[in-house]
This record gives structure tokens, C-alpha cells and sequence, in this order.
């Protein structure tokens, strides 16, 4: 006797209600890198992909809307219900959003060498400091990498009818975050892949007043002042230096900055061959192995994870530094230039608010962190902490910049 499986009707397909619909034109203004299908390479002929967009929209959805929310479960079911999720036969978590991509322009590749040439003694690295990932790596084996110039592409965004008028504003919000404080790629809190959209409604005004009403549209919730486990904008600060008609001379005097401060060289001028003034690796990290506790007064480790120490020659100490219960963390220190609406750009640094490490790893031995009480960089940036000594530095380095608490 045959036995037949029971019946199952097909689902039935029904269009989906788009309600509105919103197009963007976008140009990267510095090199792409990063965001194919191989490790530290661009795809050529999709350079920008509607999956890697999302993505960076849903990040700046939770740092412009997180406040709001009191533990990371309720701000997960919110952000489910408006970007999408796993489903179940029980509950499909559908996003209201749907993102498309429209490549106009595929760009030029270019090779590292090419992007950040060989820096000279007097003035250091510049933006090549941010691109150190990017150089060949002999000992891997690894080729230099290449990125891509001249990026153009049209963001397409289409809103579901049941979409309200509160996740409209805080998509709007998400959106106008991404393109002034992020990026495309990898790298973009490092100012790679930082975007322009081609209409002044999407950029960041050039006057103060004006611009401190458009950051009040991204801070939905700014009377809440509550520490989150994620990064937020709700409590960072904002820092704007002098504008210039080159983005790329921005990113380079920002590159600059950064290996100031990296190095700490402060209060005096920044000397690219002279080395760190941080007490982090002489002053501990050396010490390790004679002095071994559970403790380590650390500056660097609050600026993201993890930290490489390479082995060569004279070199007292070598290793990995990590968060004790995952591999990175990402820094809460955001270096790009911000393309303004007079057609100028300006170098821009942000501080986000974020949850700082407590427990670090180092050879798989776990630490207790905290930042140091008597580091001569510190005092002399006035700073009982790292992030703060980050906006001090800023100010001194940028004489002119805005400084503006979000």
C-alpha cells in the first residue's frame, strides 16, 4: 500500500506596501578599502554592497535611538521590529526598511603604496597611519592591499506602509549619522571610506547654529542620560576643526594628530621620530614579568582592542592585548573628515559614550584594567581620563575647533 505525504499549500505571495521611498547620491571622498569577498580587498565590481549599508545603518540607528532603552534586550526587540531579525514560524521579524544600492561609479584601484606613500622623518606617517593593515605583510605572506578612489553610488530606501512616523524620523536620523560620522569598508573610524551625500539637506552645516540644530535631530532622546552597554551619541562630544577645500588634507593632518596623540607627545610639539611618552609599555607592560599582579594601570587599551606589541630586537616586551571575553573591541574614538554643506570639509573627531573595559588578556592570563592615576601625558593634557585627554589633545592640536558636547 502507497502511502501519501500530506498536502502542503504553497504561501501566498503578496506585493509588499511601500509606502515612500527615499533616494540618496553618495561619493566616497577618501579611498575605500576593504568589503569584498576577500580579506582586505575591495570588490571591483560591487564596491558597495545594500547588506554592508544596513549594517552601518542599524549601528547608528542604536547610537542615535539606544538611549532610550533600558538593558540590550528591549533595544534588540525595537530594533528587530524595525531593521528585521531571525524569524520563526511563530514570529517573522520582517525589517520595515528595505535598502538598495545603485553603483554610478565603480571607481579607480589603487595600490597602498600609491594611497600613502613613504613618509619622510620630518613629517611622519600622516594618513598612512591609519592604513597600516593595508601594507604588505611579508611574514604572512600578504601582498600590499589595494583600495578604490572615486566611488559613486545612489542609496535607495523603501519604507513599509506600517512604518510610523517615530521610525521614520529616527531612520532619517540613522542615516544623516552615517554619512557625518561614518563610513564605508573597512577602517572608517579611521576616516577611510567617509562619505558626501550631493545634497546640502544630508551634510553637515558649516555654521555653528546650524549645525547644533542638526545634531539635535539625530539625538532623539538627548534628555536621557543613562550609560549603555553600546556606543551612543546621546553624551559624546564633538569636535570640529578648521575647515579646508582638500579631504584628503584633512585626513592627513588628522593622521597626524592621531600619532601625537598615540605617541603622547604632550605638551611639547609632535616629533615623529622621538618615541611614546605613555607609561603604558616601559612603565608596565615591561615590568610584567617581574612585577606580576592582577591589576594593570593601562591608558591605551580604552582607546579599542586589541593591542599588538611586535617582537624585535631590544624589545623588553611583545605580545597581544585583548578584552578578556572577546577578541576586539572597537575604538569610541571616530577620526574622518566631514564634508559640510558650503562644499568645504573639516577634520572631525568624536568621542562616543560607551561602556569602557574592565578585564583585559595578555597570554591568556585575564587582568583587572584601570586607568593610570600618575601618567605624565595625562597631567600634562590635564585629563584624569583617556577620553577626555583625547578632546584636550584635540583642542590643543586643532587651536580653532568647535567643541561641541552632544
Amino acid at each position: 500500500m502507497v502511502k501519501h505525504s500530506p498536502r502542503v499549500n504553497a504561501p501566498e505571495w503578496r506585493e509588499p506596501q511601500r509606502a515612500q521611498q527615499t533616494k540618496i547620491e553618495i561619493e566616497i571622498i577618501t579611498p575605500l578599502f576593504g568589503g569584498g569577498y576577500q580579506t582586505r580587498e575591495c570588490d571591483t565590481l560591487i564596491p558597495v554592497r545594500a547588506a554592508s549599508v544596513r549594517g552601518h545603518l542599524r549601528f547608528w540607528w542604536r547610537a542615535t535611538a539606544g538611549a532610550q532603552y533600558s538593558s540590550v534586550d528591549e533595544l534588540y526587540r525595537h530594533e528587530c521590529d524595525l531593521w528585521g531579525g531571525a524569524s520563526t514560524p511563530e514570529q517573522p521579524l520582517a525589517g520595515k526598511v528595505a535598502v538598495r544600492v545603485e553603483i554610478l561609479n565603480k571607481g579607480t584601484s589603487k595600490l597602498y603604496k600609491d594611497i600613502a606613500p613613504r613618509p619622510t622623518a620630518k613629517e611622519g606617517p600622516l594618513h598612512g597611519f591609519f592604513l597600516f593593515p593595508f601594507q604588505a605583510i611579508k611574514s604572512e605572506n600578504l601582498p600590499e592591499a589595494k583600495g578604490l578612489e572615486g566611488v559613486q553610488f545612489r542609496l535607495c530606501l523603501q519604507y513599509d506602509s506600517c512604518l510610523n512616523d517615530e521610525q521614520r524620523r529616527e531612520v532619517e536620523a540613522a542615516v544623516k549619522a552615517w554619512l557625518v560620522f561614518g563610513g564605508i569598508g573597512a577602517r572608517t573610524r579611521r576616516g577611510c571610506g567617509a562619505l558626501k551625500a550631493t545634497k546640502a539637506e544630508w551634510q553637515l552645516p558649516s555654521d555653528r547654529d546650524r549645525c547644533e540644530k542638526f545634531i539635535e535631530q539625530l539625538l532623539l532622546h538627548r534628555g536621557v542620560n543613562r550609560a549603555c552597554d553600546y556606543p551612543t551619541l546621546v553624551g559624546a562630544t564633538m569636535i570640529i576643526g578648521q575647515p579646508q577645500q582638500d579631504a584628503i588634507a584633512v585626513w592627513r593632518e588628522l593622521g597626524r594628530f592621531w600619532a601625537r596623540f598615540r605617541k603622547g607627545h604632550f605638551p611639547g610639539n609632535y616629533n615623529p621620530m622621538s618615541g611614546g611618552q605613555w607609561s603604558d609599555y616601559r612603565q608596565v607592560l615591561c615590568k610584567l614579568s617581574t612585577n606580576p599582579g592582577d591589576s594593570l594601570a593601562l591608558v591605551k587599551p580604552y582607546l579599542g582592542l586589541p593591542i599588538v606589541y611586535q617582537k624585535f630586537q631590544g624589545a623588553c616586551f611583545h605580545g597581544t592585548i585583548e578584552p578578556a571575553q572577546s577578541g576586539r573591541m572597537a575604538s569610541p574614538v571616530i577620526l574622518k573628515p566631514v564634508a559640510l554643506d558650503n562644499g568645504q570639509f573639516a577634520p572631525l573627531i568624536l568621542v562616543m559614550r560607551t561602556k569602557k573595559p574592565e578585564r583585559i588578556k595578555i597570554d591568556n592570563k585575564e587582568y583587572s584594567l584601570q586607568a593610570p592615576t600618575s601618567d605624565r601625558v595625562l597631567q600634562a593634557l590635564q585629563a584624569n581620563d583617556v577620553l577626555d585627554a583625547v578632546i584636550n589633545a584635540a583642542k590643543r592640536h586643532f587651536p580653532s575647533a568647535q567643541v561641541i558636547p552632544l
